[in-house]
């Protein structure tokens, strides 16, 4: 790979993520097989650096590698082959791609209020003990592990519901 050398530190959650999406893109564009991409994939789960990720982008082109493997391209855009151009869309991407990441709490809210709604209020005022009992059974299993998931990282990033804000 040409460019600088990968920083030896330990590669975190968000690094290993960024790496396995790029390779997905890379598949999706056709630059990979499936079993190349299985075998890629498999091995960017189990990097623990970012010089571990070297061999899995060689041969795809810049725009592809994780930015675990150009730590000082963001020190010096300047000295990227692909120019400002790519570095603008690869910042669009990982801010996008973060933005969308950032809190899936309003959505597991509006799917439970939804089954809820459509499903558990008429099966409430029904009455059927049965139908009570696959109305809670489906929601205790679709919805209450994605609210403990999503008020989880709300708690782990600090802002969760008993968090005090202001002095």
């Amino acid at each position: 790979m040409t460019g600088p050398d990968p920083a030896p530190y330990r590669l975190s959650d968000v690094e290993r993520d960024e790496a396995l999406e790029s390779l997905r893109t890379a598949f999706q564009e056709g630059r990979l097989t499936v079993d190349e991409h299985e075998e890629r994939s498999g091995a960017a789960l189990r990097a623990v650096t970012g010089r571990d990720l070297v061999p899995l982008f060689e041969d795809l082109p810049p725009n592809l590698h994780p930015s675990a493997l150009s730590a000082s391209a963001a020190v010096a855009p300047a000295a990227n082959a692909e120019g400002p151009v790519d570095l603008a869309e690869t910042g669009r991407s990982v801010a996008k791609k973060k933005r969308k990441n950032d809190d899936n709490l309003p959505s597991v809210l509006g799917w439970g209020g939804f089954l809820l709604f459509v499903w558990g209020l008429p099966t409430f005022i029904s009455g059927n003990v049965t139908a009570i009992s696959v109305f809670l059974g489906f929601f205790c299993l679709m919805v209450v592990p994605g609210l403990i998931t999503a008020l989880a990282r709300r708690r782990r990033r600090g802002n969760g519901p008993g968090e005090i804000t202001g002095g």
